[in-house]
């Protein structure tokens, strides 16, 4: 049996925020590990026990801030990470990746190999997937696995040949080896559910705080968009989705076992819990939907919804959807089964910038769409972003008319940042863009500043990031 500890680095921290959810990439592959012998716990360094954080406004103003950690590896958060991942005696620390972390990740695992010089480090995530030369940009991590990584990770910790496995690529003594992308995992209903339970260096009552009522019901993305790394780290053509029966059943479980007031789990044998205490997540109100679009094929999302209802399942939930996927049936189911929040990528009110970026969406689709879900009483927050190539004033101005037309509920705004990975990222390398020239700490979309874009000027983006004030501040808890 080997002690497994699998990191989600420091990130909101640094912005006056925090991230207290369970990340679902790392916990699906702790749950693979302990279901076959080893000892995997999960830490979450962007928690944070505090009950007021900084809003989005605010994280845009700390973002000089956030990038003075980096030029200081002595700051306490750097020791801190470090010193509770050694408190937990790892065999093998894993890290999940995307590319606005590679340096935090960076920073943590060199500290740690000065420590520990034994232990075995591994990199996945969004961004190990994506960048072939990852081991090159965190030279104190031994592995790196590409794609999905529940079956890979158990071959490395059983010992099996890092050449051999599927996704791996490995340090040896004068350069890396590779072997592609991990397999695609052959049946994604048998996957067990994601760890809940094991959280390393948290109080009993930190754990309840845990939202753990996350849930992936798709693996994938089929579409094209031309700014999202999804298709590349995924590949489109293999989305897989699971059924609805699998999806309701997790929903009974997280509800049956962490949403009812009386159960209690057994944390005595656990290190860092003081004695037996229940498990009570007092925050788990909303299940989250973390596909990257719920919605695809309406057949068997009305399946679902259905279930929800027909069940009584009584849970309030939320999820990521396309406006052209909605029907006036699916709304009115959402709203019958508890929907609280759709979150809809609108991104821009210009129909050049959603043919320039491969949308595959037209602003009538989207007033449709946000029309059906008004009609059936569903609240939605509307994604936009600013920036993009070639993105005149004008253009601006027609995302904030379009913005203030539809009315959300709640509006998150980004400037964009075209990460590492995309179909957009290569176009701009390619005409002369020195993209990789940047510390990836830039590549965080919530920044302020425009990073490929100098046609936009300063006060129509300052009216941009102004639809902030339209926020319904009632609602906010769903975003």
């Amino acid at each position: 049996m080997s002690r497994v500890l699998l990191v989600n680095p420091p990130f909101y921290r640094f912005l006056g925020s925090h991230y207290n959810a369970n990340s679902l990439g790392i916990a699906y592959i702790a749950s693979h590990l302990n279901a076959n012998g080893h000892d995997a716990w999960l830490y979450n360094a962007d928690f944070v026990n505090r009950d007021s954080y900084a809003n989005l406004e605010e994280m845009f103003s700390e973002y000089d801030n956030y990038k003075e950690y980096f030029n200081n590896e002595d700051a306490d958060i750097w020791n801190e990470v470090v010193e509770k991942i050694m408190e937990f005696q790892p065999d093998w620390v894993g890290y999940t990746s995307y590319t606005a972390n590679v340096n935090t990740i960076d920073i943590i695992s060199r500290k740690l190999k000065q420590r520990l010089p034994n232990i075995k480090q591994i990199i996945g995530g969004v961004h190990a997937t994506l960048d072939p030369r990852v081991l090159e940009e965190v030279p104190a991590v031994d592995f790196a696995v590409r794609r999905e990584g529940e079956f890979a990770m158990l071959d490395l910790v059983n010992g099996k040949d890092p050449g051999t496995i599927s996704g791996v690529r490995a340090r040896e003594a004068f350069n890396i080896l590779g072997n592609g992308n991990a397999n695609v995992n052959p049946e994604i209903d048998a996957l067990e559910y994601p760890e809940r339970d094991k959280f390393w260096g948290m109080t009993p009552e930190e754990k309840k705080t845990v939202d753990v009522s996350y849930i992936s019901s798709i693996r994938g993305c089929p579409y094209r968009c031309n700014y999202c790394a999804s298709p590349s780290h995924w590949g489109r053509d293999k989305t897989q989705f699971r059924s609805s029966d699998s999806v309701l059943s997790e929903m009974k479980y997280v509800k049956d076992t962490y949403w009812d007031t009386q159960n209690e789990f057994d944390y005595s044998a656990s290190a860092n819990a003081e004695s037996k205490s229940s498990l009570i997540i007092k925050d788990n109100t909303i299940v989250y939907f973390v596909d990257d679009v719920f919605t695809v094929r309406r057949r068997r999302i009305k399946e679902i919804l259905r279930g929800m209802i027909d069940q009584g399942l009584g849970m309030n939930w939320k999820c990521e959807a396309r406006t052209d996927h909605l029907d006036d049936e699916m709304c009115e189911l959402m709203a019958q089964a508890g929907c609280v929040r759709v979150k809809l990528g609108f991104e821009s009110g210009s129909d050049r910038i959603l043919t320039q970026i491969q949308k595959d969406e037209t602003k009538d689709d989207m007033r449709r769409g946000a029309k059906m879900l008004k009609d059936a009483g569903v609240p939605f927050t509307a994604y936009f972003m600013a920036g993009f190539p070639g993105e005149t004033d004008d253009d601006l101005r027609e995302t904030i008319g379009f913005a203030e037309e539809i009315d959300a509920d709640f509006y998150s705004l980004s400037v964009l940042s075209p990460y590492y990975g995309t179909k957009m990222y290569f176009d701009l390398m390619a005409k002369g863009h020195e993209l990789d020239k940047k510390p990836w700490e830039y590549f965080y979309h919530q920044t302020g500043e425009l990073m490929v874009n100098d046609t936009i000027s300063r006060g129509v983006l300052d009216e941009y990031l102004a639809l902030n004030n339209l926020n319904k501040a009632a609602n906010s808890g769903y975003v």
